[in-house]
């Protein structure tokens, strides 16, 4: 069913990467260079839904145990017809990428084969996978500036990296049974639980000390301290309280980062843009 494959390339997440080079493109000076930053959303939403239709098909001994209804473990999709759809959404994010430009092209397929080690190898070490894909999603807000010193992205790539650090560190601590049971030795099976909530909590706190920098340094208009104030301070205010209690909810903090990483961007376009 089409809802199945909807489900294998995590379509919200794989449109969440496409949003970063929009976000990207937004915070540059000038008109708003609508063909480039088409092309190049498409292109990290495709990298993206291959990334997360390869992982699933790896992860599949995994899934049997964490997520036993998606449609790889549940046998609603084929694994072969999973991986072959994740090699030419690979392909097609790089092609559309050289469209943009040589280098652009060129720190796609780079990216892609970031994204390819992780599934493979990265993901199953700790912290190692963690960074990999915060690389990967901060890379993407940094598309539209490549080849230049990042001026004007530099501020949003942070944050891109830190929320994403958090969460995939929160998603760890999330799926210890499966993946202990795999054999692998991410961040809170090999450290334990308060190592994965001490990361979580110093990438948190990060974002909150960086939170007024574009308004007070970049000269954000007054729509991004207001937005801010109502969306990823109070949830970075819950996610620290969570850590500090016993018994941490893994799913509800990696959710409520999610959450994070959407509202922070939304600030920024306003503070860019009104």
């Amino acid at each position: 069913m089409f809802s199945d494959w909807v489900k294998l390339a995590r379509l919200p997440n794989a449109v969440t990467a496409g949003m970063g080079v929009w976000l990207g493109h937004a915070c540059l000076p000038g008109p708003l260079a609508w063909k480039a930053a088409a092309l190049g959303s498409a292109a990290m939403a495709l990298l993206a839904a291959a990334g997360n239709m390869q992982n699933d098909v790896l992860d599949l001994q995994v899934d049997r145990i964490n997520r036993p209804d998606r449609p790889l473990p549940s046998g609603r999709v084929g694994r072969g017809s999973a991986l072959a759809a994740a090699i030419a959404l690979y392909i097609l994010a790089v092609l559309i990428a050289f469209t943009l430009g040589r280098s652009e092209g060129l720190l796609t397929f780079e990216m892609g084969l970031l994204l390819w080690l992780y599934n493979r190898k990265l993901k199953a070490l700790p912290l190692w996978g963690n960074l990999a894909v915060a690389v990967l999603c901060a890379l993407a807000v940094y598309l539209p500036e490549l080849g230049r010193w990042p001026d004007y992205t530099a501020i949003p790539v942070l944050f891109a990296f830190l929320t994403t650090l958090a969460r995939e560190v929160a998603k760890d601590a999330e799926d210890v049974a499966g993946d202990r049971a795999n054999g692998y030795q991410t961040l809170p099976i090999r450290f334990g639980e308060t190592a994965a909530k001490g990361v979580t909590a110093a990438a948190c706190v990060l974002v909150l000390l960086m939170l007024p920098l574009p308004w007070l340094h970049l000269g954000y208009h007054a729509g991004y301290p207001v937005l801010a104030a109502l969306g990823p301070l109070p949830l970075l205010a819950i996610i620290l309280a969570a850590l500090k209690r016993p018994g941490t909810d893994w799913h509800a903090v990696q959710k409520r980062l999610k959450w994070t990483m959407l509202a922070g961007m939304l600030a920024i376009v306003a503070g860019v843009l009104g």
